[in-house]
């Protein structure tokens, strides 16, 4: 007995499988316009963290050379005068023995007296500024070579804004006010 049974084919499929399918060109622009909007909005911001983080560098170096004011004067031997404004003017460089700063000492021949010591040998102090810094100091403050301050005010102009330092006798550490 012969059974007819029909075997068929099965009929191809014309669904292809999703792994083999690729992107349309709609979907590849999409996705492109998305990439290009979100770097659009970031790279500003990189912009703006990358100043914000030479601004700090900056300030905090100049800090470090403010307290390393002391050292300066112990290697050198020299008592080192902050004064006036930084950065010099050409004609500020040059500087005579009469033009040196006074120290206020105390007189001994007369209680609660104070009498003016001029520094045989003072450095005046260099400091390292960006260009659109500046330092001006009130009252010029004296670092001894003895590690001594006789402290004061520092204000440092960064365009518009002011920050006011604190050096306070006899370390005088930069403190930010």
């Amino acid at each position: 007995m012969r059974m007819s049974a029909s075997y068929q084919k099965p009929k191809p499929s014309h669904k292809v499988s999703s792994i083999s399918r690729g992107f349309t060109l709609l979907e590849v622009l999409v996705v492109l316009v998305l990439v290009g909007m979100l770097t659009a909005f970031s790279l500003p911001q990189f912009s703006i963290l990358r100043d914000r983080l030479t601004f700090n560098l900056n300030r905090e170096s100049f800090e470090r050379e403010l307290d390393g004011l002391s050292y300066v004067a112990f290697k050198e031997g020299s008592a080192v005068v902050l004064s006036g404004e930084y950065p010099r003017r050409p004609a500020e460089n040059t500087t005579t023995a009469e033009e040196n700063v006074s120290i206020a000492a105390p007189d001994f021949s007369e209680p609660g007296q104070l009498r003016t010591v001029k520094p045989v040998a003072y450095l005046d102090a260099a400091l390292n500024l960006p260009e659109t810094w500046v330092l001006s100091v009130d009252e010029p403050i004296v670092y001894q070579p003895s590690g001594f301050c006789t402290g004061g005010t520092v204000n440092l102009a960064i365009g518009g804004q002011l920050y006011i330092y604190g050096l306070k006798a006899p370390t005088c550490q930069a403190q930010l006010k």
